[in-house]
């Protein structure tokens, strides 16, 4: 019998033409503040998530490095928001380094500069889409479960994939051109998360195949989450036959 792998290849990744898919990723490798530990894989992170739904829709921006400024990334995410309709997608996307309570944009210096998962929520409840999706590859992203309720952004219909537990790294190889969580990330999307064969990936699916690759590539060092409001069954990603 031939391998998922093999069998996604005569399939065509595609996305309803009913409804738009607004892809918004975010990549930073070095950082203005140069007491900031370079990162490796970050950036290429970013590329090939790009390059994964530029197969499925035109409406993909990518910011790099000293171009992924906290006002830089709100401004971009507040425009692809400003065009969705209801029945649209719209997914964020971040590599780089996070803290417990938000990401690190490339201008941070200071706690007080960093972008908030409450910023980025924001924007995103604030647009017409029906599904809001953010991935983000960054240390310490799975503490917005176990932040002070007060200080918790409502999820409204946002689904939250993180990379790793608030108390863990987000790991890199240098035998990889990917992070730990991007790399079974795309593999996933790729198809492999596709346990059922129906062409569809769904939230749990890829959940489930990106947890169990990740755990196994970090020797169970590192642990995905996925949290929010959002339907276990809402499809990420469909397939259909060439």
């Amino acid at each position: 019998m031939r391998s998922l792998l093999t069998i996604i290849t005569v399939l065509l990744f595609y996305l309803p033409i009913s409804a738009e898919t607004f892809v918004m990723c975010v990549g930073i490798a070095d950082y203005l503040d140069p007491k900031v530990e370079d990162l490796d894989k970050t950036e290429n992170d970013a590329a090939d998530i790009s390059s994964f739904f530029r197969k499925g829709t035109t409406n993909v921006v990518t910011l790099y490095g000293r171009n992924a400024t906290k006002n830089n990334i709100l401004t971009a995410l507040k425009r692809y928001s400003d065009k969705t309709q209801s029945g649209d997608k719209i997914i964020f996307y971040f590599s780089g380094h996070g803290y417990p309570g938000g990401f690190c944009p490339y201008d941070m210096t200071r706690l007080s500069e960093g972008l908030t998962y409450s910023e980025v929520v924001g924007v995103l409840k604030s647009s017409k889409a029906t599904e809001r999706i953010i991935f983000a590859d960054a240390c310490n992203s799975g503490a917005i479960r176990h932040k002070k309720k007060t200080e918790n952004p409502e999820p409204g219909n946002v689904m939250f994939f993180l990379s790793s537990r608030g108390s863990e790294r987000s790991i890199e190889s240098k035998m990889m051109r990917n992070g730990f969580f991007t790399r079974n990330l795309l593999r996933g999307l790729g198809g492999c998360a596709d346990i059922d064969r129906n062409l569809k990936i769904t939230a749990s699916e890829l959940f489930r195949y990106v947890s169990n690759g990740v755990k196994y590539d970090s020797r169970d060092a590192q642990h995905p989450v996925m949290w929010g409001n959002f339907d276990d069954d809402m499809v990420i990603v469909e397939y259909k036959r060439r």
